[in-house]
């Protein structure tokens, strides 16, 4: 239902509003983003739907948590201030401590929990921080009035007899100027280093606490350590929606941040996110080779992926947006397949019935018992390592021409090295499935036909997307073209 009012909405296509004082900014980028979580959010549903009761999660609770982690996300890709996006994110995070924790009467999972509210909350202090260091030297936290302060190349002249009333209600700093200098007129221009009016060095200090919160929470290097025991000790399920559905969210606020607010004011930072990206997949390489729990291997691959979405969000160019939005949504439709399949290999073996965890010898020779689905796995591995003829591998092609366009050739060529080094591992979990030396494979229980059909969907797409990826390019074509409509009174009347 959400996905169709979403849909539905065709104003938010034609026009870029504010709504709410200028908290919640409706453009086509919230557009898309909130539709894309809503429908992976409904095929996360119907994928686990079969697996609650055999993980012993019956609880009608588990399912509401999850919709309100959702509108978590939904908030945070439409948030139009620090405070909102503030909120969004602790209404999100909270519900996924819970998420990780849910079984109660397992060790790993408690530890879990504990673990990821212990990070979340070392988190979200720096976001306060970063925030109110911005506020103090800007006097506002609204993105529009960020934009109108930072990036807004124009003169601005402001009669005196303007009123306040007829005043853009949340552009504090340039009321406060007026009545404290009691001007005639006031102009207003941007010089090439920013604003004389704002002390840039707490603006970095602020914008580098909230970047630092944002990359806990999508688990960069070398802020990943949390990762790999939160995803390891929680259920399956919910190690499911934080490694597949989050991410997104996260990304379209960083968005927001370093690519409208904060361009020019913050120029060195691109230079940062590259080196974090690099370094991400540094350590989702090499870290992954010797794994043999899988969680543990798919949290290093989600290391990895978030590694190239940074240097993608690090190029500063709009192709490379778009492209950081292309391997997004890629990388979604490959968790799906390959978490839902994980989670859905159920072995008959009556000692592996309280074991919940998964290693590599658990799907030793699943060709044996199901070849269709060591087919489809296999395919989803290839995907994830970027092999041709598989989507996986138009997104990091797109992203190193994006760094190639910026002359970051140490960048692409590091990158690329890893890459291959990531490949050793997808490439293991293929000959464990196909060639492991094993008499006799495993036998599992049967998966429930829809979830087979959705499943054969997604696999499908990793395919058709290769020859007609014009699909997904359109989807984030404008993404970034659109200005963002600040709706300041006096530039408007002038």
């Amino acid at each position: 239902m959400a996905c169709y009012l979403i849909f539905n909405d065709y104003e938010v296509l034609v026009s870029n509003t504010l709504s709410f004082h200028h908290s919640i900014i409706n453009d086509y980028l919230t557009y898309v983003s909130k539709f894309l979580i809503c429908l992976f959010t409904a095929f996360y549903f119907v994928l686990i739907s079969s697996s609650l009761k055999e993980q012993k999660l019956t609880s009608f609770e588990y399912l509401l948590i999850i919709l309100l982690s959702t509108l978590g996300l939904l908030l945070m890709c439409s948030s139009g201030d620090l405070l909102t996006a503030y909120l969004s994110i602790e209404l999100s995070s909270l519900a996924l401590y819970i998420l990780a924790a849910f079984r109660k009467t397992s060790t790993y999972s408690i530890e879990s929990g504990l673990k990821y509210f212990i990070t979340g909350a070392v988190s979200s202090g720096f976001f306060l921080l970063g925030s109110s260091f911005i506020y103090l030297n800007s006097g506002s936290i609204y993105f529009d009035d960020f934009i109108t302060l930072f990036e807004r190349n124009k003169w601005a002249l402001y009669p005196p007899n303007l009123l306040e009333e007829d005043m853009d209600p949340h552009f504090h700093l340039m009321i406060l100027i007026y009545k404290y200098f009691n001007l005639e007129y006031i102009i207003w221009k941007p010089w090439p280093e920013g604003s004389p009016l704002v002390d840039y060095s707490f603006i970095e200090i602020g914008l580098a606490f909230i970047y630092f919160s944002l990359l806990i929470k999508i688990a960069c290097a070398p802020f990943h350590l949390w990762s790999l025991d939160v995803y390891e000790g929680s259920p399956t399920s919910s190690s499911f929606f934080f490694a597949a559905i989050t991410k997104l969210s996260i990304f379209v606020l960083l968005i927001r941040l370093a690519h409208t607010c904060f361009v020019t004011s913050s120029s060195n930072w691109h230079l940062y996110f590259i080196i974090i990206g690099v370094l991400s997949i540094f350590v989702g390489s090499f870290g992954g080779l010797k794994q043999r729990k899988v969680k543990t291997l798919l949290a290093y691959s989600s290391i990895t992926n978030m590694g190239y979405a940074l240097v993608a969000l690090g190029t500063l160019t709009n192709t490379a947006i778009q492209m950081l939005f292309f391997h997004l949504i890629i990388y979604m439709i490959s968790g799906l397949c390959t978490w839902s399949i994980i989670l859905l290999l159920r072995l008959k073996t009556k000692k592996y019935d309280n074991k919940y965890s998964k290693e590599l010898g658990d799907i030793a020779l699943l060709r044996k018992s199901n070849p269709a689905l060591a087919f489809a796995f296999s395919l989803t591995m290839f995907s994830i390592a970027g092999i041709p003829p598989l989507i996986g591998f138009l997104p990091k092609m797109f992203i190193f021409l994006s760094a190639l366009m910026m002359g970051y050739y140490m960048v692409i060529v590091a990158s690329a090295v890893l890459s291959v080094i990531a490949t050793f591992y997808y490439i293991r979990i293929i000959k464990v499935v196909y060639f492991e030396n094993l008499l006799v494979g495993k036998l599992y229980y049967p998966i429930n036909t829809n979830i087979t059909l959705l499943i054969s969907g997604l696999i499908f797409s990793l395919l058709f997307l290769f020859f007609n990826p014009t699909l997904i390019q359109l989807l984030f074509f404008d993404i970034l073209q659109t200005p963002s409509n600040v709706s300041f009174y006096c530039l408007t009347k002038i």
